[in-house]
């Protein structure tokens, strides 16, 4: 496998996987065989319109002995069992945000690849983009002291291509699994840690399901946080990393390529400012394509940037956050 191409299918044909099949084509060490879906239809007018070979159903592409690696991108509600399907047929798998609904899910995949000796990653994209991993150097480096405080707002009007994803509770919708999820991930990346002490409180849409949410927390570190994240309202998207001796203005949240930093003296005068702009490919899951590249090579089951250990503690917390609201999927109470 050292010496060859990836083999990669992709399970959805929805908007998602149409970045991730041009991220495939442009990554040099990936080959893209296959994609399935429940419709045939759809599947075959996907690997038309996206250059892919085969058009399949669920199991032909999990079948398929051609295949190293396997992409899900279904909606939340179907994460679990496609990915578990995967594993199962011994395809190393990369599942989109959010891995899975609940925590129970998540361990059950987690333990399902440990048991194979198969590689499993959640896809957080950003967290490979060069804008966000040079913030967390900068941070590491003490630049702006010890951080203190984090205030991140997330926030749009969901456009109509994501709309029936994020609305429907029967596909797992609402904004945390979709887009707070970003923030979230955020703040745990660029501490290395996980929060200790969660708030959070939510508003909930007509149809069922988280349309604000705002989320608290307190880290080991003393650090704090303060996120607010929105389907239904439009955010000044954002994210102010506040340290000890300066703090760092993050436009753009979470893709944007510029940022700010200032520094003071411990006093209310800010000493240097200074304008930093990071490039990041204009189809960022490149970043994540290449990594899991780079681990299925080295004989690796996960990812140092986004362990599995990590995936699994953050959909606790999400789990803890939805438990406060009363809030559970219709399909989760038939588990």
């Amino acid at each position: 496998m050292k010496d060859r191409k990836l083999k990669w299918g992709i399970i959805g044909a929805g908007v998602i996987a149409v970045k991730m099949a041009d991220a495939l084509h442009l990554n040099p060490d990936s080959e893209i065989v296959a994609v399935a879906s429940k419709s045939v239809s759809r599947a075959q007018n996907f690997a038309e319109k996206n250059g892919v070979p085969k058009a399949c159903s669920y199991d032909d592409i999990v079948n398929d002995d051609d295949i190293d690696v396997i992409y899900v991108a279904t909606t939340h509600n179907f994460h679990f069992e496609n990915a578990k399907l995967a594993l199962e047929h011994g395809k190393h798998v990369l599942v989109e945000k959010a891995f899975t609904v609940n925590t129970r899910e998540a361990e059950t995949l987690a333990r399902t690849a440990e048991e194979r000796n198969l590689f499993l990653m959640e896809a957080i994209w950003v967290r490979f983009l060069p804008s966000i991993k040079l913030q967390k150097k900068i941070i590491a480096e003490g630049t702006i002291g010890e951080v203190k405080q984090f205030n991140i707002s997330l926030g749009n009007f969901v456009s109509p291509k994501y709309e029936k994803r994020l609305k429907d509770p029967a596909l797992a919708g609402g904004v945390t699994l979709d887009m707070g999820i970003y923030p979230i991930s955020f703040v745990c990346y660029m501490l290395g840690e996980q929060p200790s002490e969660v708030k959070s409180m939510s508003r909930f849409s007509g149809l069922g399901v988280d349309e604000i949410a705002d989320y608290m927390f307190r880290f080991p570190s003393g650090c704090l946080a303060v996120i607010n994240t929105s389907f239904n309202l439009l955010m000044n998207n954002s994210a102010m990393i506040y340290g000890s001796k300066g703090y760092i203005e993050f436009p753009d949240f979470p893709f944007g390529e510029k940022f700010y930093i200032y520094t003071h003296k411990g006093t209310n005068e800010i000493k240097t400012t200074e304008e930093i702009t990071e490039k990041n490919h204009i189809n960022g899951f490149i970043y994540q394509v290449e990594e899991v590249v780079r681990c299925i090579r080295e004989g690796k089951t996960e990812s140092s940037i986004i362990p599995i250990k990590e995936t699994i503690a953050i959909m606790k917390l999400m789990d803890k956050m939805r438990a406060e609201w009363g809030f559970k999927y219709a399909f989760e109470k038939e588990q």
